[in-house]
C-alpha cells in the first residue's frame, strides 16, 4: 500500500476517479470501519457502478463482504480485483484473500463433510502460493500456506480414523448377523425336536455372550443430539431382543426364543457386505488447485513444507482477517502509479496470470 504521506499529482484518469466516486468509496470505508457491512457492500457497488475498471474497488467490496461472511461472495470480488488491477501489490492481496475465502469455506464443511473441506482447503494453498509469487516477502500468506497444509493433515487423520472406525463398525454388524442366522436355525433344530437339555443351555449361554459383546460395542446406547433429544443406537433394537431370546432360552420357551432371535436379525442393520459399494470417484464439485500448481526447487526452498506426521492438535488461527482497506488517496495513487507503467511497458511486455476456475 503506498504511504499516505507521498505527493500525488493527479493526471486526468485519477482526476475522473475522485469526480466519480469520492463520496460513496468514503462512505464505504467508514461503514466497514463502524461494523455495518451491509451498508458497506451497497455503498462500494455504488463506487463501482461510477468508476466500473477499479480493481481497487472491487478489493474492498470484497474485504465488506468478507467480513459480513459471505465468502462466496467476496471469492467474486476479489477475483475481479485480481484480474482488473495493475497493482502487484493488490492482486497479491487479492489471491490471499481468496485463500482465506476457501478456509472458511472449508471450516464450515469440516462436520458434514470432511473430504470437501480438505479440498477447500488445499485450494486455500494453491492461493497462498500465488500470493508469494506476486510477493515473495508476504509473512501472512507464507504461514498461511504451512497452516492450510496442516489443517488438510488434520483433516485427514479425522477421515482416515473414521474409516477405520466403520470398518470396525461393519465387521461387528456382520458377525452379529452370521451369529444370529446361525442361532436361528440351531433354535429352530431344537424346536422340531423338542430338545430342552444340554444343547439348548448352551445356545443360551452363546447368546448371552451375543448380547453381552454388543453392549459392549456401545452400539445398543441411545444417541444424545444436539438440541438435547436422543435417538436409539443402530443395535438397540437387535440387543434389545437377543436379551429376551436368551431369557426365553432359560425359561425354557423355544417358539419365543426363535421369534426373538429372528426379530433380533430383522431389526439389524443391513450386512455391509451386501450393500453397494459407494463411488470411489472424488467429487468433482472441488477442483484441486493445488495438483496443477508445479513447484520449482526454488519454490521449495522458499515454502517449508508442513510435517504431514506433526502434532496439529494446537496451532495458531489462519490469519483470517484481510489486509487493509485501500482508501481513496490509495487507489488515486495506485492509477497514477499503474498509467506510468501503461506507458513504460513494451508490447508483449506483461502476461496476464492465467485462472483455473
Amino acid at each position: 500500500m503506498i504511504s499516505k504521506g507521498c505527493k500525488i499529482i493527479l493526471p486526468l484518469l485519477a482526476a475522473t476517479l475522485v469526480q466519480a466516486a469520492p463520496k460513496t468509496f468514503k462512505a464505504g470505508n467508514r461503514a466497514l470501519a463502524e461494523g455495518r457491512f451491509d451498508d458497506a457492500i451497497n455503498l462500494y457497488h455504488e463506487a463501482i457502478a461510477e468508476a466500473p475498471e477499479s480493481g481497487e474497488l472491487y478489493f474492498n467490496l470484497g474485504n465488506a463482504q468478507y467480513r459480513a461472511g459471505s465468502y462466496e461472495e467476496a471469492m467474486a470480488s476479489y477475483e475481479f480485483a485480481a484480474s482488473m488491477t495493475e497493482s502487484e501489490h493488490t492482486r497479491g492481496r487479492s489471491w490471499y484473500n481468496m485463500g482465506n475465502c476457501m478456509i472458511k469455506n472449508g471450516e464450515a464443511l469440516r462436520e458434514t463433510d470432511a473430504h470437501a473441506a480438505a479440498d477447500y482447503c488445499r485450494q486455500a494453498a494453491w492461493f497462498y502460493r500465488m500470493a508469494l509469487d506476486y510477493d515473495p516477502t508476504f509473512s501472512d500468506a507464507a504461514y498461511n500456506l504451512e497452516m492450510s497444509q496442516r489443517i488438510v493433515a488434520g483433516i485427514e487423520e479425522e477421515i482416515q480414523q473414521k474409516e477405520e472406525d466403520e470398518q470396525k463398525q461393519n465387521e461387528l454388524i456382520t458377525y452379529i448377523r452370521e451369529k444370529l442366522q446361525e442361532f436361528i436355525e440351531r433354535q429352530a433344530q431344537l424346536l422340531s425336536i423338542q430338545d430342552i437339555g444340554e444343547a439348548q443351555k448352551q445356545l443360551e449361554n452363546e447368546t448371552r455372550e451375543l448380547a453381552k459383546l454388543i453392549e459392549t460395542s456401545g452400539l445398543q446406547a441411545d444417541i444424545p443430539m444436539p438440541d438435547g433429544t436422543t435417538v436409539p443406537g443402530p443395535l438397540k433394537e437387535t440387543w434389545e431382543h437377543t436379551v429376551k431370546a436368551a431369557e426365553a432360552m432359560a425359561v425354557p420357551d423355544q417358539p419365543t426364543a426363535l421369534a426373538e432371535l429372528t426379530a433380533a436379525l430383522g431389526s439389524a442393520p443391513e450386512d455391509p457386505n451386501q450393500q453397494e459399494g459407494e463411488s470411489d470417484e472424488e467429487s468433482e464439485d472441488y477442483e484441486d488447485y493445488d495438483m496443477e500448481y508445479e513447484e520449482s526447487d526454488q519454490d521449495a526452498d522458499m515454502y517449508e513444507e508442513a510435517d504431514p506426521f506433526g502434532d496439529f492438535s494446537e496451532y495458531e488461527e489462519i490469519r483470517g482477517v484481510p489486509p487493509p482497506n485501500q482508501t481513496e488517496m490509495d487507489i488515486l495513487a495506485e492509477e497514477i502509479r499503474n498509467q506510468e507503467r501503461r506507458k513504460e511497458k513494451k508490447a508483449g511486455e506483461y502476461k496476464a496470470v492465467e485462472k483455473d476456475w
